[in-house]
């Protein structure tokens, strides 16, 4: 079992993640700073892409690039609270493009498709424990 983490914090109207060394600085719709929903789409892309490039090592197939494109679609009226709308993004779509000239190819991405961890989460019902603190300031 491997556990990943992150840490945020508030900071005026961003939440400013930390990952690793790395700090983001993430925004609401419309800010300058890229939304959670666009660099969770990111995180399933770049997923996908290193989840192709590891099962074509696995395999010895020879990949010369992977390039993709992923969209989300998110109904805005469920985050602002309308209760017949989901507030999560309704659908995910994947574009991706794969430069190898081995046979073996098709097989790679079959297995990327079912070895995809970000994938598997977004489809899958995963559970999910939130804590709350409320803290007096």
């Amino acid at each position: 079992m491997i556990t990943f983490t992150a840490e945020a914090k508030l900071e005026g109207e961003t939440a400013v993640v930390s990952v690793k060394d790395l700090e983001l600085k993430i925004g609401l719709i419309g800010s300058e700073n890229p939304t959670p929903e666009e660099l969770m789409l990111g995180a399933a892309l770049s997923c996908m892409i290193l989840t192709i490039y590891y099962i074509s090592r696995e395999m010895g197939v020879k990949l010369q690039g992977v390039e993709g494109y992923i969209e989300g679609n998110l109904d805005p009226k469920g985050f602002q609270g309308d209760p017949n709308v989901p507030p999560g993004l309704l659908q995910v779509k994947y574009d991706l493009t794969v430069f190898s000239d081995d046979e073996r190819i098709g097989k790679v991405m079959e297995l990327s498709m079912r070895r995809c961890p970000l994938k598997d989460t977004l489809m899958r019902s995963v559970d999910v424990d939130v804590t709350w603190k409320i803290r007096k300031t």
